[in-house]
């Protein structure tokens, strides 16, 4: 995964913003690692290292640098990592999966060896899958410590730690300094104005269309809780003992801030990674625009609307009852039909499918086909064999939705593109799809191809960025509606 030695060096000494993230720098006179983009005065090229990931560089002895702070660089883009293991290893982490496992428990549910595991972390990343999750949890609070003014017990709890002790030797170990003395330093950062709440900031890689992601989550929001402006996206958190509170996403001069309440009942890890899948900020635009644009048909709509993104899943069983919902029918109709479920049944039943399954979905006015389909889904989930999660393998996970009677192939490649984020997942016979492939000659036959499951079809020369080729199109019709629209007014 790490770039050639020659491009390293190239990008280090112009500071190149493109390959913030994609490798780090250590330097062994100072035993300090920084990113590429470090304003630090550049040291000899004969006393420099370069690590595919911080984690890397810290098991090799270097500390985070105290100028351009590491632990604020952008995700890697997935699409760097050469292995689809590691990619969903690394979203299970992500998940906390190594907070109550070992890395044979993880091996096991990617169903590989730990060894094997463990040979594909060090020639992707460089590091151990446990040095990796234990790199992303000092990270979170160094920035907890850096950025709030939450107390440390709180801060540790937040970042993931089960006691303060371990918080407080894991941060002296890593910085040099035990975290008091690391927020004397930034202690006279400005309070948020929120009474109650703290805020964190996502790094976003550029281009990012804001517009669309927001307009995507306002059309599908669910009232009493979601709510979404033009920058500024709203979520309702339930926890374990009915309380509830809300959560804020909002695009502020160019990122992401998450405000969160002070006394939230959630670990924040989870809701920063859910934030991340909502927001698709792990995509690398420019190589996924410059891929799409050599087809003539997107081109245009990318040169004019580039930097579109694939809005991923809150939550995914929730996402995927919404799917089947929404099968032939229109966008607002499926929102329509998922407020109706909860009036019916609940407000946590579209996160519950032990619920679910033991009600009858089709008494809300749904074709008795899907209502069962719904009831089916959601007997697999609470049984434990369907997982619809972002560390699901893509593949499997299509193949078993397609198994439920009543969920058709454009459900579940739908599914696999907002829940298990398959750059390549495509919805097969989608209309506006169809409908965008058939409005140009060049691609009619292939499109009828596409609708008959061919190979050769049109959507092939996609590859490997079909969901996004999909987000464009569905952009590309919004775009000659409202076009149409004003001609007629």
């Amino acid at each position: 995964m790490l770039p050639a030695h020659h491009i390293c060096e190239r990008a280090r000494l112009s500071r190149d913003p493109r390959f913030d993230g994609a490798f780090f720098i250590g330097v062994v006179t100072t035993g300090i690692y920084c990113r590429p983009v470090c304003p630090v005065r550049q040291p000899a090229a004969e006393n420099v290292r370069y690590y595919p990931s911080s984690a890397a560089a810290e098991e090799a002895g270097f500390r985070p640098c105290r100028r351009c702070l590491p632990e604020r660089a952008a995700r890697l883009p997935e699409w760097c990592i050469g292995s689809r293991t590691v990619i969903r290893a690394l979203r299970l982490i992500d998940a906390g999966f190594l907070d109550d496992d070992d890395s044979s428990a993880l091996a096991g549910r990617l169903g590989v060896t730990a060894r094997h595991l463990s040979r594909l972390f060090q020639e992707e990343l460089g590091a151990t899958p446990k040095a990796v999750a234990m790199t992303r949890r000092r990270a979170l609070a160094k920035r907890l410590i850096d950025e709030t003014h939450l107390p440390f017990a709180q801060v540790a709890l937040q970042a993931g730690y089960r006691s303060l002790r371990r918080f407080n030797d894991d941060v002296r170990r890593c910085y040099g300094r035990h975290p008091g003395a690391i927020r004397t330093v930034s202690r006279n950062r400005p309070r948020d104005p929120s009474a109650g709440r703290f805020s964190l900031r996502l790094p976003v890689r550029m281009p990012y269309n804001v517009s669309w992601v927001f307009d995507f989550l306002k059309r599908r929001a669910l009232s009493g809780f979601e709510e979404v402006g033009e920058t500024c996206y709203r979520r309702r958190l339930v926890d374990a003992e009915g309380g509830d509170y809300w959560i804020s996403v909002s695009w502020v001069d160019g990122g992401l801030r998450v405000d969160v309440p002070a006394d939230c009942t959630s670990v924040l890890t989870d809701i920063l990674l859910r934030v991340r899948r909502v927001f698709d900020l792990d995509a690398d635009s420019r190589t996924i625009d410059a891929d799409l644009a050599e087809d003539p048909l997107l081109s245009e709509v990318i040169s004019e609307h580039g930097g579109l993104r694939v809005p991923g899943a809150w939550d995914g069983f929730e996402t995927t009852v919404r799917a089947v919902l929404g099968q032939q029918v229109s966008v607002d109709r499926a929102t329509d039909l998922a407020h109706r479920l909860l009036d019916r049944f609940g407000a946590t039943c579209l996160q519950d499918p032990a619920l679910l399954r033991r009600v009858t979905p089709a008494e809300i006015g749904l074709p008795g086909r899907r209502g069962q389909a719904i009831s089916l889904l959601a007997a697999e989930v609470a049984a434990g064999r369907l997982d619809l999660h972002e560390g699901a393998d893509a593949h499997a996970l299509e193949t078993a939705l397609c198994h439920i009677p009543g969920v058709g192939p454009w459900t579940a490649g739908y599914v696999t593109m907002r829940v298990a984020r398959d750059p390549d997942a495509y919805p097969v016979n989608d209309w506006v799809v169809l409908k965008m492939l058939e409005a140009s000659p060049a691609t009619a036959a292939s499109a009828r191809a596409a609708a008959a499951g061919r190979p050769g079809s049109h959507a092939d020369g996609w590859r490997p960025w079909r969901a996004y080729a999909v987000m464009y199109l569905w952009k590309l019709s919004q775009t000659l509606k409202s076009a149409k629209l004003a001609r007629e007014a």
